[in-house]
């Protein structure tokens, strides 16, 4: 599975463990007001938000380098002013001088806090459905959001598409089954998001076409990466049950100019796949602005 769709599974499933024990730590709250003489870090502490549970899970995230950073920090703001609150009141309780303005301020954190966890989590399923079921990778609606910014960002150091089709997948369908055919797909998919640098990135564009972006400084190095993928799917045996199934695929790659569109980029590509078909299939097709196509195999 996509490294992406995991760390989204991983990040959902501990953004909900925590949240219970924080849902934990108000009951906790609670016989701490009744028996009044337990010192628990949690409540009492001015650093009262390390020290629960969804504190260590928070700000170990936050440790880490993320595309979610902005949500993580809101989410933390909101986190350290229930923990203000509650300690206020508690104070204010201790001393018998608790006003209603002590109740009012500590719901209204709580509720600011859970509302940031759900703008939070809503965020995440969303980027989850973006995301292919059956392979674990990202549908083209995640290239169509980013490509603008990796172009502007990547495109003068040197980017390339390559538009892949698997040979004659009709056939592997037909012959072994769907099920069989989806394995193939996730075995073709996960061999190359691990044989292609992080910096790189892959997509299932639909049915058995997929888009990888590659980084590469001039048309050679673009196709030597594109033949090495190609290579190594030609030699993948893949274990379906009790067939060995090995398949192909046919590559037009080209490269991605810096005031391009996406569209632009995948019509330039989709020819030079047409092209790779009607040439016999099993190669990658290198064309240029010019439509001009380059064939390479072994």
């Amino acid at each position: 599975m996509n490294r992406k769709f995991k760390e989204i599974d991983e990040t959902v499933r501990g953004l909900n463990q925590s949240t219970d024990a924080h849902f934990k730590w108000l009951v906790k709250l609670l016989r701490f007001i009744d028996s009044g003489d337990v010192d628990i870090p949690e409540i009492c502490s001015d650093d009262a938000h390390l020290h629960c549970e969804f504190g260590h899970w928070l700000n170990t995230r936050l440790l880490e380098e993320r595309e979610d950073t902005n949500f993580l920090l809101d989410i933390n703001k909101k986190h350290i002013c229930v923990h203000q609150t509650c300690r206020s009141l508690i104070i204010a309780i201790e001393h018998r001088r608790q006003k209603s303005e002590d109740f009012d301020l500590f719901e209204q954190s709580l509720l600011a806090f859970t509302d940031a966890l759900t703008t939070y989590k809503v965020h995440l399923l969303q980027l989850r459905t973006s995301y292919d079921a059956l392979t674990g990778l990202p549908l083209r609606r995640i290239l169509d959001e980013s490509f603008c910014s990796m172009n502007k960002e990547l495109g003068a150091e040197g980017l390339y598409l390559l538009l892949l089709d698997i040979d004659h997948f009709k056939k592997v369908n037909d012959n072994y089954g769907h099920l069989n055919g989806d394995i193939v797909l996730r075995s073709l998919a996960m061999n190359i998001s691990n044989n292609i640098r992080r910096s790189e990135s892959m997509y299932r564009y639909g049915g058995e076409e997929f888009i990888v972006v590659l980084h590469a400084t001039n048309d050679r190095e673009a196709v030597t990466i594109a033949e090495r993928l190609r290579r190594d799917i030609a030699r993948l045996e893949t274990f379906a049950g009790e067939h060995i199934i090995r398949i192909t695929f046919t590559g037009g790659l080209t490269r991605i100019h810096q005031e391009e569109t996406l569209r632009e980029v995948l019509e330039r590509a989709d020819i030079a796949l047409y092209t790779g078909k009607k040439s016999g299939r099993n190669c990658t097709h290198l064309i240029n602005r010019e439509l001009q196509t380059q064939k390479y195999c072994d």
